[in-house]
């Protein structure tokens, strides 16, 4: 099977929970959504067709986990590709918006799913459907009422907070004061959330 991809690099994780961990990147084109901030526009373009072959002969195998991204990666179908990634020993984390449901066979190959639902501040009012399947949420915050709304969000549905990463938006050129005043509207406002930056806007490894 072909995949329309955007570029494959390794270099460590820069985000969520699975941070700082050394990881092949895989990003596939195309995407259902044109958020405000999105830091990657030029995963929106079509690509180039790539087999499983081919991808798999780019991934440093001694790096042991593998991160399919995008874009948005759902659009195309994961499984011969995760399938290939299992089958030479990788863990594999996918990034998604979240307006795609997983198939339960994908599911059961892909160890993590990194799930951004997107907040008004992104230009798009989503209704999300049943969200068991995500290992994790991560919300891009842009001001305060922002972590109200994934306040509301949570409770809305039933999702465990100690799951929930928030993030300062990464294009700021103040980074690191926006991360401080992210920290400090988390504890005003009594929230379990946990606070992590984009790693990979204070380093540069790839």
């Amino acid at each position: 099977m072909d995949y329309w991809i955007i570029e494959i690099f390794t270099s460590i994780q820069g985000e969520g929970e699975i941070i700082g961990t050394p990881s092949n990147f895989i990003r596939l084109a195309r995407c259902n959504l044109r958020c405000l901030w999105c830091d990657t526009t030029y995963s929106w373009e079509k690509g180039i067709k790539m087999g499983v072959d081919e991808i798999v002969s780019h991934i440093r195998n001694e790096i042991r986990m593998t991160t399919i991204t995008g874009g948005e990666p759902l659009l195309q179908n994961l499984i011969p590709l995760a399938s290939r990634l299992k089958a030479e020993g990788q863990r594999i984390a996918v990034e998604t918006n979240g307006t795609i449901k997983p198939s339960d066979e994908l599911r059961k190959t892909v160890d993590v799913f990194s799930v951004s639902p997107k907040l008004r501040n992104s230009g798009h009012r989503i209704n999300y459907g049943e969200m068991d399947w995500a290992t994790y949420f991560k919300f891009v915050i842009l001001n305060k009422e922002d972590l109200k709304e994934v306040k509301d969000f949570v409770e809305e549905h039933g999702i465990d907070p100690g799951k929930v990463i928030v993030q300062p938006d990464g294009r700021r050129e103040d980074y690191i004061e926006s991360l401080r005043q992210l920290s400090s509207d988390v504890m005003d406002l009594g929230l379990p959330f946990r606070v992590l930056p984009q790693l990979h806007r204070i380093i540069s490894v790839r």
